[in-house]
């Protein structure tokens, strides 16, 4: 085992830790968490260490009351070397005073959700750039598939989300109303079933707000408020 570490200029963070492990010394294996756990128990300090999504600013924060906490961890350049700032964690961490406490959204974005429907329907279906017709109907499908799993599931895998996302979401729903018309005949029932029955488990985990009551309007997605609200 080979450990190196360096001292970063004045920031959030005061040192870098690297450790390298040969195959032969690899059992019993420990993961990243599990040796920064480690050391932030045995020095009483947070310990920083690399999420598993495939985002440079997402990290773990190992505190030392054992709790494993998310946070956006920011690169500050400097005239010596660069410099790192926790600039939002998702939950209190006390030496990091000055980091915002807030939900992740970027984190929420690239959490795996499985989308069947979206799936079924998108595989026999052209792709296109991103603007396209065809490009936007990839989107805000599996954009509205992801909101309504997170229904499904009681706001899995996380339990947490924000109001401004669950908006975006909805004018997913709103883009798939118009793309209904835009697409060619040969694929229009098709995606007609797929957004009905996606509306249907929409329908089963939300109710009826306060401010829609009465008759149903066209866009009856924004007079629905989830039976739980995660934020």
């Amino acid at each position: 085992m080979l450990c190196t570490y360096r001292r970063l200029p004045p920031g959030d963070l005061a040192l870098e830790l690297e450790v390298t492990v040969t195959t032969a010394a690899t059992a019993p294996a420990l993961t990243e968490e599990d040796l920064a756990r480690g050391i932030a128990a045995g020095l009483g300090s947070s310990v920083l260490y690399p999420s598993e999504l495939d985002l440079p600013s997402a990290y773990w924060i190992a505190v030392p009351d054992g709790r494993p906490v998310r946070c956006r961890l920011e690169a500050v350049e400097t005239a010596e070397d660069t410099a790192y700032r926790v600039d939002a964690t998702e939950a209190p961490v006390a030496d990091l005073p000055h980091a915002k406490v807030e939900t992740l959204g970027e984190i929420l974005d690239r959490q795996p959700i499985a989308t069947p429907v979206s799936d079924a329907f998108l595989a026999g279906y052209p792709t296109g750039p991103a603007a396209s017709v065809e490009g936007r109907v990839h989107h805000h499908l599996r954009v509205w598939e992801r909101l309504v799993r997170r229904l499904e599931s009681d706001w899995g895998p996380s339990g947490q989300y924000r109001e401004d996302l669950f908006r975006r979401d909805l004018s997913a729903r709103d883009a798939l109303a118009h793309l209904a018309h835009e697409i060619d005949d040969a694929y229009s029932d098709g995606l007609r079933t797929a957004v009905g029955r996606l509306d249907q488990i929409f329908r089963r985990h939300t109710e009826q707000a306060p401010w829609g009551q009465g008759k149903e309007p066209e866009r009856w997605w924004w007079h629905r408020r989830p039976q739980r609200v995660p934020w």
